[in-house]
This record gives C-alpha cells, sequence and structure tokens, in this order.
C-alpha cells in the first residue's frame, strides 16, 4: 500500500507559514539599500541563519534545513532521489565538464545532492567501464559526454542539458497529476524560450531541434518547426499551463529580450506551486513545499545580488515575481 504521508503533510501544512508573505516580499524589494534589506530579511524565517553580511551562508543555510525536512519527512525515496539528484546533475556537469574539456582541476561545486563529490570525481577520471557505479541515467550521460568532448562545448553542454531534463522528469512526474503538470510546464517554459532566442539568432530547424529538451508537452520537431513559421506565440497560448504567456513571449520576440518573459513564467510555476491541484495524501505537498523553498532562495538570491550591484527597484520590480 502507497504511503499517505500522513505526518509528513501535516508538518509541511505548519512549515508553508515560515514562507516570506506577499507584504513582506514588497518591504523587501522597496528597501532603500542593502542594509536595510538584510534587516527586513533577519525579521523572517531566514533570521535564524542569518550573520551579519553573510547573506550567501544563510541561504545555503536555509535549504540545508529544508532538505533535513525533506529526508526525515519522506516516506518514499524516489521523493528523495527526484528531488537531490538536480542538484548531482548539476555538479556533474561543472566536474566532468571541467576534467573532459581539460579546465580547473578543481570547479567550483555545490553541495552534493545523493552522489558524493569524489564520486563524480572519480568517475571522470576513471578509464571507461572502470567508473565507481553511478545511477543508470549518470552512467549513460558521462559515455556520451566522452564521446561529445570530441566536438567541444556546446556538445558536451548538450548531453548535460539532456540530463538535466531526463533526471527532471525521472521520478517527480509519476508521483503525482500535479507533480507532472509542473514538471511538464517548466520544461515547456524552457523550451520556448530557447526555440525563440534560437529563432532570433538565425538558427535554422536541424539546429534548434537539437537545442530543445524532451519532456515538455511539445515535441521539439513541432516546436522547431513552430519557431521556423513564426508561430511560436500562438503554440504557447495553445499548450496548457501556458495560456497566458503566449502575448508574452510575442512580445519578447519583437522587443528581441525575453526578461518580462521569464518574469511571468516563474510566476506561472510559483502559482502552480501555491495553488495546484495536489493530492492531499501523498508525496506531492512535501516536493512542492520544498520546491517552493528553492524558488525563494533563487529570488532572494537575485535580490541581495542586484542590490549589491545597485540596480534600481524598478528594474528589480521587472525581474522578480514576487511583491
Amino acid at each position: 500500500m502507497r504511503s499517505l504521508f500522513l505526518f509528513a503533510n501535516g508538518r509541511i501544512a505548519a512549515l508553508e507559514r515560515d514562507f516570506i508573505q506577499p507584504r513582506s516580499w514588497q518591504m523587501l524589494l522597496s528597501a532603500r539599500d542593502l542594509e536595510e534589506t538584510e534587516r527586513l530579511l533577519a525579521d523572517t524565517w531566514y533570521g535564524r541563519f542569518l550573520s551579519r553580511g553573510d547573506i550567501e551562508g544563510c541561504l545555503e543555510q536555509a535549504m540545508v534545513a529544508t532538505e533535513q525536512e525533506l529526508t526525515e519527512l519522506s516516506e518514499d525515496p524516489a521523493l528523495v532521489r527526484g528531488l537531490l539528484h538536480r542538484r548531482d546533475a548539476r555538479n556533474a556537469r561543472y566536474i566532468w565538464k571541467a576534467a573532459l574539456l581539460g579546465g580547473t582541476a578543481d570547479p567550483e561545486v555545490e553541495r552534493p545532492g545523493l552522489i558524493p563529490i569524489e564520486v563524480l570525481s572519480a568517475a571522470a577520471a576513471a578509464e571507461p567501464g572502470e567508473e565507481p557505479a553511478l545511477p543508470p541515467l549518470f552512467a549513460e550521460a558521462l559515455s556520451e559526454m566522452r564521446d561529445a568532448a570530441r566536438s567541444g562545448v556546446s556538445a558536451v553542454d548538450m548531453v548535460m542539458d539532456r540530463l538535466a531534463a531526463a533526471v527532471e522528469m525521472e521520478e517527480l512526474p509519476g508521483m503525482d497529476p500535479g507533480l507532472e503538470a509542473y514538471a511538464r510546464t517548466r520544461m515547456d517554459i524552457l523550451n520556448f524560450q530557447v526555440a525563440g532566442r534560437c529563432r532570433l539568432a538565425g538558427m535554422d530547424l536541424p539546429a534548434i531541434e537539437a537545442m530543445l529538451l524532451p519532456g515538455g508537452s511539445r515535441e521539439p520537431g513541432d516546436l522547431a518547426r513552430a519557431a521556423m513559421a513564426g508561430q511560436l506565440p500562438q503554440t504557447a497560448a495553445e499548450t496548457p499551463g501556458m495560456e497566458h504567456l503566449g502575448g508574452v513571449l510575442r512580445e519578447a520576440l519583437s522587443g528581441g529580450s525575453f526578461l518580462e518573459y521569464q518574469r511571468e513564467a516563474e510566476r506561472t510555476l510559483l502559482e502552480m506551486l501555491e495553488t495546484g491541484s495536489f493530492a492531499v495524501f501523498g508525496p506531492a505537498p512535501l516536493a512542492a513545499f520544498v520546491l517552493k523553498r528553492e524558488m525563494e532562495i533563487a529570488h532572494l538570491r537575485i535580490l541581495f545580488a542586484s542590490r549589491a550591484a545597485g540596480m534600481s527597484r524598478s528594474m528589480l520590480h521587472k525581474r522578480l515575481p514576487r511583491g
């Protein structure tokens, strides 16, 4: 019998109150300077992790605490894999790319998910067939990456993009229809943006199709053909979850800037997590909680980096789907 996650979802209902509320986001975005922004953050849940001036340390500790809740509350190992292997895929990109293309011997990496950093490093250094044990998707990607390295950076990046997409779609979508809708919409949003940028760059149909990732509602070939025909906005408006993004995409293609599209796309994903039709009894609420925390932390990183760079309040409001 499948776990109902009864205790976990009761706990998540309480933890939801720790998210930064819209009014607090408005205050953060309207703060006069970096120092005031930090003071306002100290009044939120993040204050328990904040040492003066160390915003990155604060956000890192906040994510550690969130993932600790995940591992303690999850009654399904697939949920933990589905969330934490995404960071392993990013670390694999940093380490394997450096190793196979002659980059720095000690690339900057993130905190490991489920695969230790030393295992990823040893896999890159080992002879083919002698690598330490890796999850199947990772082992396959490393093999493909060795071949792609002969063709250069773009080919390697394409292999790692496909690994990231495969990891994203491997576990979570099958757990809940709401999670599946979220994952597919997220992939669609990315693919429409990539297709649009490729079209603006004058790329042909095969080149555009090769840049697009599997897992979305639209097949890469269909999306590439829509791009070539100038039908991306109309196709977006006819894609589930993206109906209201068609006009925004049209403006992005017309003006050559995807800033507004990115903001509205993130707003769409955030609304899906906050109001999505997730099964009450099951892993979806816990997954949605972790995904929302990741998005909140990503937006805080943008906020503080923008403040440090002297970005105006109006530009911040254009960039962040908050407040």
